[in-house]
Formats: structure tokens, C-alpha cells, sequence
């Protein structure tokens, strides 16, 4: 037992002589201490640097401690894949800075590059299905810009919605695209100037105002270039992987004995 123990000891004390697996540099610490610190290194009293410094050195320590002691952790290993794979794939990603000339070649042979519409909306939060349809009734009695101003007075009286209510309701301009299917479905047909009612949650309802609407219609090549771009990331992202996956086809990862079958006399 006493040498198990001072086996373990030993074990301990090189892991922590061999913690620090790379020197640190003062550019990381100045990046530490912008990003963690929101301080500017260079113009820190020395005492300052040499609590940053030292800071930011002990966490370096417990961390590559910590590396040592979760790699055959199972969650540990799952993080470490799936961040390996979305680091890797954002340098690809960002390695891909097409030119205008190549972007237009793509677009070019591109087909039914549609840009969705999208809508200015209000909105106004309330509690009930009651509720929403008397403001409905006291808004459908307006009409034009008299309607607009009484639903500003009403957001911003009746809104449950904090972050709109000071804003007469206002959402501001709103993609299709990016709109939950069933209010999409909602939306379309709709008039500038109708009134919208849908469910927001339990017992709470969303009434909206199309103030303007930009209708669907064929992509620019101005509107599709960051499209475009994405595109080609993706797909250099999708090459590569196919390239590393193909070069690791037919090489055994595990080695697996036959199981004995047990016979019964």
C-alpha cells in the first residue's frame, strides 16, 4: 500500500514538473487580458502585468493538468472531436475568399436564386385570446395612418413585450426565411396594412401590423454574393472531409477477436 502511494506521488509530481508544455508568449497574454480582462496590457501598471501574467499562466497549468487527467474521459473525448471538427472546418471555411469574377462565373450558372420576402412588422404581446381580439376590433376601426398610431399607443401601453413596447411595438424588417414555418404560412398572401393574429405561447397571443412588404423575386448578384461565398466554403469543407475520410477507408480501427461460442453437451 505504502509503495502504491508514493508511486502515485511520484506520478503526480511529473505531471505538474511537466505542465507548462509550451512557454508562454506575451501576445497570449496580451489577448488574455483584452478578452478575459478588457485591459490593455501594454499600458498596465507593472504590478497589474505581473498579476496578469501570472494569472494567465496558472490557468495554462490547469488546463494542460487537466488534459492529462479527462483524455480517457468519454464526455471529455466527445467535446474534444466535436470542437476539433468545427475549428477545422471554420479554417477551411475561412481559407475560401473568392473574387468577384469567380463568384459571377458561379452565379452565372446558377438556377432560381430567389430572395424570400421579407416584412416590416409591429407587434403587440398580450394575455388571452380575449384580449387580442378587442385591440383587433379597436384597430380594424381605423384605417390608414390612424391605424398605425393607434397600434403604436396600444403597443406601447398594452405590449407584454419589454424589448418592443418602447418602440411602438416595432420589429423593424424580418426575412421569411428565418420565420418559424406556421407564421411564414400566416404571412403569406398579406396586405400592407392587415392585421395578424397568432398564438406566442400558452395563453399568450402576438398580435402583428404589416407596415411594408418586399415581395420574393430573383436574387441580384449583389443580394446573392454572401450566398455565393457560403457555398463554396461548405463546399471546399465537404472536399476536404471527403479527401481525409477517403484516405482512412479500409484501414481497421480496432482489432476484434471472434467470440467462442459456448457448446452445450
Amino acid at each position: 500500500m505504502k509503495k502504491h502511494f508514493i508511486a502515485s506521488i511520484v506520478m503526480g509530481l511529473s505531471i505538474t514538473s511537466s505542465l507548462q508544455a509550451h512557454p508562454v508568449s506575451s501576445d497570449e497574454i496580451k489577448q488574455f487580458a483584452v478578452q478575459a480582462l478588457q485591459i490593455d496590457f501594454d499600458k498596465a501598471p507593472e504590478e497589474v502585468k505581473q498579476k496578469i501574467s501570472s494569472e494567465y499562466t496558472q490557468r495554462i497549468k490547469l488546463a494542460e493538468t487537466l488534459v492529462v487527467k479527462l483524455k480517457n474521459d468519454p464526455e471529455y473525448i466527445r467535446f474534444t472531436e466535436t470542437f476539433a471538427l468545427d475549428l477545422w472546418s471554420k479554417r477551411i471555411a475561412s481559407s475560401i475568399n473568392p473574387s468577384d469574377e469567380e463568384l459571377k462565373k458561379v452565379f452565372s450558372e446558377a438556377k432560381d436564386l430567389n430572395i424570400a420576402p421579407s416584412y416590416k412588422l409591429r407587434h403587440i404581446v398580450v394575455m388571452e385570446e380575449t384580449s387580442a381580439d378587442t385591440l383587433i376590433n379597436q384597430l380594424k376601426a381605423k384605417a390608414g395612418d390612424e391605424q398605425g398610431q393607434l397600434f403604436t399607443s396600444l403597443a406601447a401601453t398594452q405590449s407584454l413585450d419589454q424589448n418592443t413596447k418602447q418602440k411602438g411595438g416595432s420589429i423593424g424588417w424580418v426575412d421569411a426565411s428565418i420565420l418559424p414555418q406556421s407564421v411564414s404560412n400566416e404571412l403569406k398572401g398579406k396586405q400592407v396594412g392587415d392585421i395578424v393574429k397568432l398564438p406566442a405561447g400558452k395563453e399568450m397571443w402576438d398580435i402583428l401590423l404589416l407596415e411594408e412588404i418586399k415581395p420574393e423575386h430573383s436574387a441580384t448578384f449583389e443580394e446573392a454574393k454572401t450566398y455565393l461565398t457560403n457555398m463554396l466554403r461548405q463546399q471546399a469543407v465537404e472536399n476536404e472531409a471527403k479527401k481525409i475520410l477517403g484516405a482512412t477507408e479500409g484501414k481497421p480501427t480496432t482489432s476484434v477477436k471472434p467470440v467462442k461460442k459456448s457448446q452445450h453437451k
